[in-house]
């Protein structure tokens, strides 16, 4: 699938486009699993150095919370804007070719690899499943819900190991 933009029809007013993405349509095939389409709105809007385009997008996953280790459901929301520029040459001599510019060679441009490249670069790298979220227990390996749950350690206390690693 391919959502073409035909840039050469945009001008200085902002152009909202409301697409709707099926998930098998973004290459993606991180840790998370993408559950149902993506709702992508696009703004573009022609600017004195390319075209500007907004991205925002909203796509409901199952994640694994960095904590506890629970699958979540949730709704991911992600966005960013980018810079289509003509030509590799005029971008190099203008010395701005960086992560928020893409070079175009058309005045069509298909907009998959730039919501799929704001959408991974987006995703969390610790996601949890509510702030509050204590973790597993480093003792027990149990959730940890409410309070924080105590253990009676027996055997060898903890200033027995060090004075016996100090001895050594």
């Amino acid at each position: 699938m391919k959502v073409i933009i035909p840039l050469r029809e945009i001008g200085y007013e902002p152009r909202k486009f409301e697409i709707k993405i099926p998930h098998e349509e973004i290459d993606y095939s991180g840790e998370y699993e993408v559950l149902g389409e993506y709702e992508i709105s696009l703004t573009v809007q022609k600017t004195d150095f390319g075209h500007k385009v907004r991205v925002e997008g909203k796509v409901p996953m199952r994640f694994v919370c960095s904590r506890c280790l629970d699958r979540f459901d949730r709704d991911f929301y992600f966005s960013d804007e980018n810079i289509l520029r003509k030509g590799v040459e005029e971008v190099e001599r203008l010395g701005d070719l960086d992560v928020e510019t893409w070079v175009i060679d058309s005045d069509e441009v298909d907009v998959i690899p730039i919501i799929r490249d704001i959408f991974i670069v987006a995703l969390p790298i610790n996601p949890l499943c509510s702030e509050d979220c204590l973790g597993i227990c480093p003792v027990c390996g149990e959730k940890m819900v409410g309070e924080p749950h105590k253990h009676e350690v027996k055997g060898v206390k903890l200033g027995d190991i060090i004075a016996s690693a100090k001895r050594r």
